[in-house]
């Protein structure tokens, strides 16, 4: 590849043959020769970039070549880079990060934010501990979107605006006033839920109190800054809930008293408006196999040898489904107004098959006939599959609580995304 002037896929082919034999002074050589090269090639590049005044150019073509140094430099191999070539390069920096800076500056003069930020972290990624470069980066950040927070809150945009003050507050905790008035907008936009003890439609016991534990629980975990749920520690307030509950009476003017009492902008109701369990018989079918065993029999030469050989048997198959399916309805009362907010039926189907054989012998001797009689000795890992298949159906009460986590999911899910068209 040298001799034609390919001495970019010499190198990387010598660069190969060095990491895969570290002592392979041939290779070493080679790699030292082409190597060095392809280094002066971009320091070539480098100082052409340079003479054309063209300082990002050069910069980028001086790094490319700094990188390629630190590749070989992996496989053992030093390249040399001259130290003119290293003191033209400090002084272009030098230059560029200057002219960075300055039209950094004149960007940020014309509100120019988004431009004056890529110019200074340009002068932070040459030099980290660039302070001014790193103030002023922050800045070109911060600013828009502390305006843009600010018309947001002004607008009652509550998570709009919170979001844009979090931003913010990750890249400068102390930027002008954005942890106040995130602390204001999470304040004014929170949604506080109080739950009403959950009703049971069903025959199934306790669906009412697991659904209520698992609801509390998912909703005090979500991620949403602004949803909240009402401390049900105080029992004066539990009692005034389930008096609330029992007395059917949820009237505008009785919902807004109540959520004085709790400190709540909502109440969340919920029933469990069915729980069905079918349960098949199981199925029982006969089937038709083979049994191998082997046979002694004596040769003419009178020795002993043993024969595979198949005898008739049966053996059974069973089947069997369990299907559960829970409804469970949701509603989302204001106690600002009274009005329904939210009312929805979610529903969970899950399903719990057995399909598997039994043999009165060695089943691992067995071998399943086909249709039309015969050992199908293709069928045979199949067959042995269903023989040691699982013979019983999952807990019914597995099941129960399987679907209760599936809809408790869901129920979150209808909130939050409920909380995201009430708080924009």
């Amino acid at each position: 590849m040298e001799d034609v002037g390919l001495m970019h896929q010499a190198a990387d082919y010598y660069f190969t043959a060095v990491m895969k034999d570290r002592g392979n002074p041939d290779a070493i050589l080679a790699l030292q020769r082409a190597g060095q090269w392809v280094l002066n090639e971009k320091i070539d590049r480098f100082e052409q970039a340079q003479l054309r005044g063209n300082r990002s150019e050069a910069v980028l073509s001086y790094e490319d070549a700094l990188k390629y140094t630190e590749r070989v430099e992996r496989a053992g191999v030093q390249l040399i880079v001259l130290e003119s070539a290293k003191a033209a390069y400090q002084q272009v920096r030098k230059a560029h990060m200057q002219e960075l800076y300055d039209d950094g500056m004149a960007a940020l003069e014309k509100e120019q934010f988004e431009l004056a930020q890529a110019f200074f972290d340009e002068i932070v990624r040459l030099e980290p501990a660039h302070e001014d470069a790193v103030q002023w980066s922050n800045i070109a950040f911060c600013e828009p979107r502390y305006r843009q927070a600010m018309v947001d809150f002004e607008g009652e945009k509550w998570r709009a605006a919170h979001a844009l003050f979090s931003e913010i507050i990750a890249r400068d905790p102390t930027y002008k006033e954005a942890q106040t008035f995130r602390e204001k907008a999470l304040s004014n936009g929170v949604f506080t839920i109080a739950l009403l003890p959950f009703e049971n439609g069903t025959s199934q016991p306790g669906l009412d109190s697991k659904f209520q534990s698992y609801v509390e629980q998912a909703l005090m975990k979500s991620s949403d800054p602004f949803l909240e749920i009402v401390d049900r520690e105080n029992q004066a307030l539990i009692l005034q809930e389930q008096q609330l509950a029992l007395s059917g009476v949820l009237n505008a003017n009785s919902v807004v008293e109540v959520g004085e009492l709790l400190g709540a902008k909502t109440l969340l109701k919920g029933q469990v408006v069915n729980c069905e369990v079918i349960t098949s018989n199981v199925q029982r079918e006969e089937k038709r196999g083979y049994e191998s065993y082997r046979e002694k029999r004596i040769t003419e030469e009178g020795k002993k040898v043993y024969e595979k050989k198949f005898r008739e048997i049966q053996y059974s198959e069973y089947t069997a489904n369990r299907q559960v399916r829970i409804t469970f309805r949701i509603t989302l009362i204001s106690l600002e107004t009274g009005q329904n907010l939210m009312s929805e039926m979610l529903s969970s189907e899950t399903m719990d098959k057995i399909h598997f054989a039994q043999y009165q012998g060695n089943n691992n001797n067995v071998y399943p006939a086909f249709k039309i009689g015969g050992v199908n000795r293709l069928g045979k890992r199949s067959l042995e599959a269903l023989l040691k298949a699982r013979n019983s159906l999952s807990d019914e009460s597995v099941m129960v609580n399987n679907n209760v986590e599936i809809l408790t999911r869901d129920i979150r899910a209808q909130i939050e995304n409920k909380l995201h068209l009430l708080i924009p």
